[in-house]
């Protein structure tokens, strides 16, 4: 067994060093997890311990192998560590009203108005924040703001909303880390104390964007306009709910999200205009270096697209990709590759450990390792067939090529994708093998040459165009999203099942050998476990406004005053395709199965184990009772209920005491 074993290490020689950033992901995650914020030390003292088992193992290469592990999930943990330590604390948001001030750090498009994130904000005059604010302006602000403008105004501010069940997206830790403190909205105008100074850099971005946006706007109307605007600068917020929820619906978010797709497209035109520019010449054709010449142009390319769309993670990672494969052009080595992949991840997780919690890097990250090891196993099929076809048959495997990537790159983040958003889109790949040629061919290439026209003021004679190929997509998705089943709507998976099928997926893609297919089961057991897990029979949002009760196949909802309207949304894939239905209650109280719904101390408890209701409530002696300030103590509850047994999970139990979790009351 041993020999087998050693000659399976041989079959995977150069493979293994794959496995280090997936150990110090996982070393990431489990900092993640953790109930409470652990000692600074821990990391370092970790990080020691298995440097040195590395230099003490050296000459062992299986304990060295081992004890790289170590060291790369150590190096992770403390990373994260020291990542959060040097983010500043949350400071305390008044209640009420508040004079605001502040510099505009970022001035975004909204379908009805605009909004503006203020740096170094200051409340009622007090020191200013070392984090930013978000505000809505009125729709009728007439001010002509500029980005690096001092603007003060009178606003409402909330904190982050907690999750709107236990598990669920946390918004404050996205904020923590994003350096927002509250969001709110402007009660009047904004006026502006100090304008921008005119030589700064981000400033003039920001204030690039904002023209550019402006000038779209004015040429091509909403509908167009907006998805022009989100990808010639990265501002999505101007999009029509509806027309994302299309997007969303026809699996074509990712034309939304500015990230590889849009940066490879403006990287490949760069590079072949420069390439076929630099051949004209007979005498630089034979004595430049042409291709890696286009390739550091394209480069500088995608690293100025990548600035001029405010730079987010998604799209560095691409560019990072994008270095190591202008690298590989230079040195004549492979441009793409698992081990650069990995290293991209390496970079990005040492950078920003929190974006291995985000939904861009699950998804983008699965997405391309599934590409290079689906491209790799076929390879030789694809070279075969384009050496003896002819020019049709060369166009159909065009048309499979796309629908090949389709499925691996959709089908690898689609889980991902899943777990984040509790959704699945069946008919991602028609809807790209049609949006995404016309995106690269007639979208993009238009955008590139309205930007150049612009500062002649012709832009309009590239826009117009460009709008009618995003009407055609705009199309699709509005009809794709009618179909049936469009979008289909799953409950939340367990945090188990996604590391199954994460961890069957890098074993899938990362071998060789027949030993991948491994991979496979893994996955699937990580379904299983996804179509196993049971939904809560009670869901009780934050502040009990909102009270879910399943009954046999049917839930039911009761509502106190306005319910929240985040939390609807986030409530509406927890029973997966099942609908709410407004609860009827008789008088005061109503029963679902062993569950008691109370909105006044019940007469009777009798074959009750449970009681919830959602104002502070007396119940029964030994019965378990979810009500008003049980919520108020111990954020979003959910319960199971089996044959009177009761499980309860809190908000407050998975957040754990963090520095990003808002200290819940003490009971």
């Amino acid at each position: 067994m041993f020999d087998a074993f050693a000659r399976w290490v041989e079959a995977e020689h150069g493979r293994f060093m794959l496995l280090l950033p997936v150990a110090m992901g996982a070393a990431i995650l489990a900092y993640f997890a953790l109930p409470v914020e652990p000692p600074l030390w821990l990391g370092l003292v970790a990080l020691g311990l298995s440097a040195a088992a590395l230099g003490l193992g050296w000459g062992h290469l299986y304990w060295r192998f081992v004890a790289a592990l170590a060291l790369a999930a150590s190096l992770g943990f403390a990373r994260a560590e020291w990542r959060t330590a040097h983010e500043p604390p949350l400071a305390f948001i008044p209640t009420g009203v508040v004079k605001l001030s502040g510099q505009i750090a970022r001035l975004e498009l909204l379908p009805n108005g605009k909004r503006v994130t203020l740096a170094a904000p200051s409340l009622d005059g007090a020191t200013p924040l070392p984090r930013l604010v978000r505000i809505k302006l009125r729709a009728d602000d007439p001010a002509p703001l500029r980005a690096g403008d001092i603007v003060q105004c009178y606003a409402m501010l909330f904190g982050p909303d907690r999750p709107a069940y236990p598990g669920g997206w946390d918004q404050g830790r996205d904020d923590f880390f994003s350096g927002l403190n509250a969001y709110g909205f402007a009660l009047n105008h904004l006026a502006v104390l100090n304008t921008a100074p005119p030589d700064h850099l981000a400033d003039a971005l920001q204030n690039l964007r904002a023209d550019i946006a402006s000038t779209i706007m004015a040429v091509l109307p909403v509908e167009t306009g907006s998805v022009a605007v989100t990808l010639l600068t990265g501002d999505e917020q101007v999009i029509p709910p509806q027309e994302r929820q299309n997007f969303i619906e026809a699996g074509l978010a990712h034309i939304l999200a500015v990230a590889g797709l849009h940066v490879g497209i403006i990287m490949g035109l760069a590079f072949a205009a420069s390439r076929y520019l630099l051949t004209r010449s007979e005498r630089m054709a034979l004595r430049w270096p042409t291709k890696p010449l286009a390739a550091a142009f394209a480069l500088l390319a995608g690293a100025g697209y990548a600035a001029l769309t405010g730079a987010h993670l998604p799209i560095i990672r691409s560019l990072a990709m994008a270095s190591l494969a202008t690298l590989g052009v230079f040195v004549g080595r492979r441009a793409v590759s698992l081990r650069g992949l990995a290293l991209a991840a390496t970079v990005l997780m040492l950078a920003s450990p929190e974006t291995v919690l985000g939904t861009s890097f699950q998804m983008s990250f699965s997405a391309v390792l599934a590409l290079i090891s689906g491209y790799a196993a076929v390879q030789h099929f694809f070279t075969r067939f384009h050496a003896s076809s002819s020019r049709l048959g060369n166009v159909g495997m065009h048309v499979i090529g796309l629908a090949y990537t389709s499925l691996l790159a959709g089908g690898a983040s689609m889980p991902f994708a899943a777990y984040q958003f509790q959704q699945i889109q069946p008919y991602w790949i028609p809807a790209n093998i049609l949006a995404v040629p016309l995106t690269a061919f007639w979208i993009m290439p238009l955008g590139l040459l309205a930007l150049a026209l612009m500062p002649l003021h012709a832009a309009a004679l590239a826009l117009a165009p460009m709008g009618w190929g995003i009407g055609v997509i705009v199309w699709i998705t509005a009809h794709i999203a009618q179909w049936p089943d469009a979008l289909m709507r799953i409950h939340p998976m367990p945090s188990a099942s996604i590391l199954l099928i994460a961890a069957g997926l890098v074993w899938l893609c990362i071998w060789r050998s027949a030993a991948r297919l491994a991979g496979l089961p893994v996955m699937a057991l990580g379904m299983v476990v996804a179509l196993m897990a049971r939904p809560p029979d009670v869901l009780v949002s934050p502040d009990a406004r909102l009270i879910a009760l399943r009954s046999g196949p049917s839930v039911f909802l009761a509502t106190q005053r306005k319910p929240d309207r985040f939390v609807l949304e986030q409530w509406a894939s927890v029973w997966g395709e099942t609908p709410l239905a407004p609860a009827q209650c008789i008088a005061t109280a109503c029963r679902a199965g062993e569950v008691l719904f109370a909105t006044a101390p019940p007469s009777a408890c009798a074959g009750a184990a449970m009681i919830v209701s959602p104002v502070p409530l007396t119940g029964c002696a030994g019965v378990p009772m979810i009500d008003r300030m049980f919520v108020y103590h111990n954020g979003a509850t959910a319960a199971w209920v089996n044959g009177g047994k009761v499980v309860l999970r809190t908000d407050r139990e998975v957040q754990g005491e963090r520095p990003w979790v808002e200290l819940y009351p003490q009971p």
